[in-house]
């Protein structure tokens, strides 16, 4: 089994040992000891120091913090938790040191097997205790969330029913201290849709406890610069904005361009455009509620800072010079590289046609919704499609002498060394672009293919660069598409001008030269596709799990028609998922519902069984990797459209997860281990 195998063994201060020893003079639910003695170990373990490993109740605040963990796996920061194991064959419960024994299996391996009953191994284990009603055991973790919300809850893949969860739930509750503020979350699916859960216990929601934070950490890591508060969206002017700056953004702007470190007022969407641009970007991201009317950030205005975003909890302080110029030397790139581009006439090809091998003639978003068209095979839709390639850019260029001009740009001192010259010529540059002709050619062509091949109605024209998905760069977001109607020919010509000009667009231009991306050959294919027009459900996967590489899953933000994900700004909360796809089988873990849904879920089972199978054929056609633990995924955007509520895949592109050590998949004595090939 795939689990987060992380182990971490620490000595607990004798002195707290001794103190607590009274406190378990005697108990109902288990053995007679003191805070860390345990049954035998099974034969021929390593003999292990056991004092510190579990408590059979938790009487009062002092065993809590003996016990309790913050692990950098919470999916909400501020998250404390203890596991338990209620043994059935017996009656006894195990609150485990949950820094030391993170996972249930170990433990039990430890020190409940015995003769006649053994524990097993933990491909058997994990069968036999989340999937069965023969299990021995109950196996659930005790949470407490920011606020003092104290919940039980159950991994999100068990299968144990309702009333034997009430039951655990109930002998729980009497054997600790805040057992009149205990919570049941509902975690597995069929729990969250029984209307007996909240019958039978009193139920705390995902939703509820989403929208209790206060701090949100989106991409984690440390960074320096100069603290910049903006309160408002009119003070957002992104050409004022540098590399070495950490943004305070009071609201949500639509882009931003590359920056130190970013700090929002509001939740952000975690697949949302800007979160996605820090990840790509390696850039630090945090939400912190009113951060930019806190008197302890308002007083580091101006001043240079180290920014600490971190899964439990963030520093920001005083830097000094010297840390500050040695972390921005490293963030940079040191090896400049040159798109590859192909100007050679190819038609106009199908999306079935593509490979990736024709990225340098259609970009990368045309040619990787190829490769997803051919492995769609009927198991999910795919708008219909294909590429107008560099041939056509490159054909507008030099029939307006915008080639050449580009070049001489490109070339100018001025314009490399000065940003407000670059940002008047590139402005120039694409007003003249948006107003040149589209040669016949070209258009004529383009109309007959579209009529030829896409059903009636409107057509979306869709960037697709050769200066994206780059190794380091992906550059998601930078350039524009156009929806347009294809019986005008100037509403159509309209569209080509738009996409072709974004190439230029200053925020683009920018990014590309941080990261030493050669613009000189940079050109722009277009994806030609049939506009989706009746979704009901629009949303962003990655297919990891970026809050536990031992945690094998996919990662959904989704929202109703009219909201976005990419785009959601003002604590506008997608429904947030995880869906686990551990060997025995897959769970979904719901994070928040959608802020525009009323509270309620916005998938439903079904919809969730049908986008799970597109994204595990998403994940091994572009990775390889059938078990997702090597930090390879893909960048799914979809939609549920019709009244079938079809799943339709509208791009795929390659996405890194990268895990911090705490994140890791680690064994049992807390080392690392290497994402092996199966």
């Amino acid at each position: 089994m795939l689990y987060n195998r992380w182990v971490r063994l620490f000595p607990l201060l004798l002195v707290a040992l001794h103190s607590l020893a009274t406190v378990f003079s005697c108990s109902a639910a288990g053995p007679v000891s003191v805070l860390g003695s345990a049954t035998a170990p099974v034969p021929n373990s390593v003999p292990l120091r056991r004092d510190g490993d579990f408590a059979p109740a938790i009487p009062g605040p002092e065993v809590w913090d003996a016990l309790a963990f913050r692990p950098a796996t919470s999916i909400l920061a501020g998250t404390e938790v203890v596991k338990v194991i209620l043994d059935r064959s017996d009656g006894s419960l195990y609150f485990l040191q949950s820094e030391r024994w993170p996972v249930h299996y170990y433990f039990a391996r430890r020190f409940l097997s015995r003769p006649g009953d053994p524990v097993g191994d933990e491909r058997a284990f994990n069968r036999r205790e989340y999937h069965t009603p023969e299990r021995r055991f109950i196996l659930g973790t005790v949470s407490r969330y920011p606020g003092e919300v104290w919940a039980f809850e159950l991994y999100a893949g068990d299968e144990l029913d309702i009333e034997e969860t009430a039951r655990a739930f109930a002998q729980i509750r009497q054997a600790v201290f805040f057992g009149d503020r205990l919570r049941y979350r509902p975690v597995p699916s069929a729990h969250e849709q029984d209307p007996r859960t909240r019958v039978l216990m009193p139920v705390i929601e995902s939703h509820d406890l989403f929208g209790r934070i206060t701090y949100q950490p989106l991409e984690l890591g440390e960074a320096f610069g100069y603290l910049r508060i903006l309160p408002t969206a009119q003070d957002f002017d992104p050409t004022r904005l540098r590399p070495f700056d950490i943004v305070v953004l009071g609201s949500l702007p639509e882009d931003i361009p590359v920056v130190s470190g970013v700090i929002t007022d509001e939740l952000q969407a975690p697949l949302g455009h800007i979160n996605v641009l820090c990840h790509n970007r390696k850039t630090p991201n945090m939400a912190l509620r009113g951060a930019s009317k806190r008197p302890e950030v308002v007083a580091l205005e101006g001043q240079l800072v180290r920014l600490r975003v971190d899964a439990q909890g963030y520093t920001l302080s005083l830097a000094s010079q010297k840390d500050a110029e040695h972390s921005w030397e490293q963030r940079r790139p040191k090896t400049p590289q040159t798109p590859r581009r192909d100007d050679a006439e190819v038609g106009l090809p199908a999306l079935a046609q593509l490979t990736l091998e024709d990225i340098p003639r259609v970009g990368a978003k045309a040619a990787q919704l190829g490769l997803v068209t051919r492995l769609a095979q009927g198991r999910f839709r795919v708008p219909r499609g294909f590429a107008l390639p560099m041939a056509a850019y490159a054909r507008f260029l030099a029939a307006h002498g915008l080639d050449r001009r580009i070049q001489d740009m490109l070339a100018d001192p001025t314009f490399q060394q000065d940003a407000s010259v670059r940002a008047q010529q590139l402005a120039a540059l694409r007003e003249v672009m948006e107003k040149a002709e589209v040669p016949n050619d070209i258009l004529q062509p383009l109309r007959a293919r579209i009529k030829e091949l896409l059903p009636p109605g409107k057509v979306r024209l869709r960037s697709s660069t050769n200066a994206e998905d780059l190794p380091g760069f992906n550059g998601a977001g930078l350039y524009r598409s156009a929806r347009v109607d294809p019986d005008d020919p100037v509403d159509v010509a309209r569209g080509l001008r738009k996409v072709w000009s974004s190439v230029w667009l200053a925020g683009a231009h920018e990014e590309r030269t941080w990261y030493r991306i050669d613009s000189s050959t940079v050109g722009m294919a277009i994806l030609v596709q049939e506009s989706i027009d009746d979704d009901v459900i629009n949303g962003v996967a990655i297919t990891e799990n970026p809050f536990s590489q031992g945690q094998p899953g996919y990662f959904v933000n989704a929202q109703v028609s009219g909201g976005s994900v990419t785009g959601a700004r003002g604590n506008e909360i997608p429904e947030q998922l995880l869906i686990y796809t551990f060997e025995d089988g897959q769970g979904v873990e719901r994070l928040s519902n959608s802020s525009l849904n009323g509270g309620k879920p916005l998938l439903r089972p079904e919809d969730i069984k049908r986008l799970s199978s597109a994204l595990e054929i998403l994940h091994i056609g572009f990775t390889g990797d059938h078990h997702g633990m090597t930090g390879r995924a893909v960048d799914v955007e979809f939609l549920f459209a019709g009244p079938a509520r079809d799943v339709v895949i509208v791009q795929a592109r390659p996405y890194q997860v990268e895990w911090t050590r705490e994140r890791r998949w680690l064994d049992d004595q807390g080392r690392v281990l290497a994402p092996r090939a199966r």
